[in-house]
């Protein structure tokens, strides 16, 4: 038996008892509303715990220490299952309008985040809520190449593509989990906002499920890295078999759910407190590591490596009429505060100047290369930039127009991927000569 049939097979033993009491359905719908916004907040870094976010959204209480913006979120995604609750009940079609003002009633309000460009820059973006996207977004994958989402000027007619086909597939009754998990797959390399599209696409996944008599699909917070990587399976094998059937068995806790509702059985699991304890336990370790020692790291890698770069970038000096190199070294502390630490300088600052812990260090240096073998117009800029933090360090390298980059924080092989980029512009500078 295959994921769908697995999973019908369980909607026909639901739909026989149908309609269920009432007080049954609340009771399951109110279990599935905090398990869903707790995990798919989750998902996407929100610190509060299922707890917390039990406490927020049943008796409004805030968690202390906790930023606010993960408080908005939490409330923002059960205004928005909210929504889509009365949107099926109404009958209420699934557009593109509809899609906007369930983003609005999501992110709730415009604001700040951090983001990165794609040659690695930290930089804050504005955040605009029920409009879609000005300017291009893209994410890393694990393997740590970039990859580009539809471009802003695409997303409109990339969106009424998709409609199109919602709309198509609809009228020739594909299954229902089909349309969902496809939906969702290719509502996410669209990206079509500048923030909310994971949120976004698991919400309306399970509107078209919900609509078509099955349960929610509930991907849990500590399948995340599997979650991610059906999705770059998908991509890599242009193939969403794999991932429609991770997305039936994510219906089948919430399916379960019901059934045992239905059938009078209680649905506190009696060994869900243990689960709660083992989240509570993993967001105590994941603000622990959150922190990155921020002096050890300057002067165990930072330092070292700049030392080892300057020294191969000076014995071009001979070739070159001009070598000047400057540095820009910024931290990111505990509060979420930047501050810069230098700025286009030649002078690293004093380890007093360090805090001791940071959440990230962004490092960045680049070398002017001026008048090769004479020539005035053979300019040359050697880059490199990292962005370090506890658990993941980021390295770009380039020179014109060669580039390498690199994960990790082993110093050696940072000195050898900064050696590959100079092996090939020599090469490159060898084939201008030619």
């Amino acid at each position: 038996m295959n994921a769908l049939e697995a999973i019908d097979r369980l909607k026909r033993e639901l739909d026989e008892l149908r309609p269920l009491p009432p007080a049954i359905v609340a009771q399951v719908e109110q279990k599935l509303r905090l398990e869903a916004n707790y995990h798919s907040n989750a998902i996407e870094g929100n610190r509060l715990t299922l707890g917390e976010t039990r406490s927020l959204i049943l008796h409004g209480l805030t968690a202390r220490g906790k930023p606010m913006r993960d408080h908005l979120d939490i409330e923002g995604h059960d205004e928005a299952v909210k929504a889509i609750e009365v949107a099926i009940e109404h009958d209420q079609a699934l557009n593109q309008v509809f899609i906007r003002n369930l983003h609005r009633i999501l992110l709730k309000e415009p604001y700040e985040a951090d983001a990165v460009t794609p040659d690695g820059r930290q930089v804050k973006r504005s955040i605009s809520v029920g409009e879609y996207k000005t300017t291009p977004n893209h994410v890393r994958t694990s393997t740590g190449e970039i990859y580009y989402f539809t471009s802003p000027e695409q997303v409109k007619p990339a969106m009424s593509d998709l409609m199109d086909w919602y709309r198509a597939k609809e009228q020739e009754s594909e299954h229902p989990i089909i349309i969902a998990a496809t939906f969702h797959y290719r509502f996410v390399r669209i990206h079509p906002f500048d923030d909310g599209n994971g949120r976004m696409a698991r919400l309306l996944m399970s509107m078209i499920l919900i609509k078509h008599g099955y349960t929610a699909a509930l991907i849990r917070r500590e399948n995340r890295d599997e979650y991610f990587g059906e999705l770059e399976l998908a991509d890599k094998t242009e193939s969403l078999t794999h991932f429609i059937d991770y997305i039936a068995g994510c219906c089948d806790y919430s399916l379960r759910l019901h059934l045992k509702a239905a059938r009078g059985e209680s649905i506190e699991d009696v060994d869900e407190i243990d689960r709660e304890i083992d989240l509570f336990k993993r967001s105590l370790s994941d603000a622990a590591v959150d922190s990155l020692p921020a002096r050890e790291h300057i002067e165990s890698v930072l330092r070292p490596f700049f030392d080892y770069s300057e020294g191969k970038i000076r014995l071009f000096s001979d070739v070159f009429g001009r070598v000047r190199t400057y540095i820009s070294l910024s931290i990111t502390g505990i509060d979420g505060q930047v501050v810069t630490l230098c700025e286009d300088s030649n002078v690293w600052p004093s380890s007093q100047a360090v805090p001791e812990q940071v959440r990230e260090v962004s490092f960045r240096s680049w070398t002017h290369l001026c008048n090769f073998q004479g020539r005035q117009d053979s300019d040359l800029v050697i880059r490199v930039e990292s962005s370090a933090k506890a658990q993941r360090d980021e390295w770009s390298f380039s020179a014109g127009q060669v580039r390498r980059k690199y994960i990790g924080r082993d110093l050696d092989e940072v000195k050898k991927r900064f050696n590959e980029m100079l092996r090939e512009m020599m090469q490159q500078l060898e084939r201008e000569q030619q």
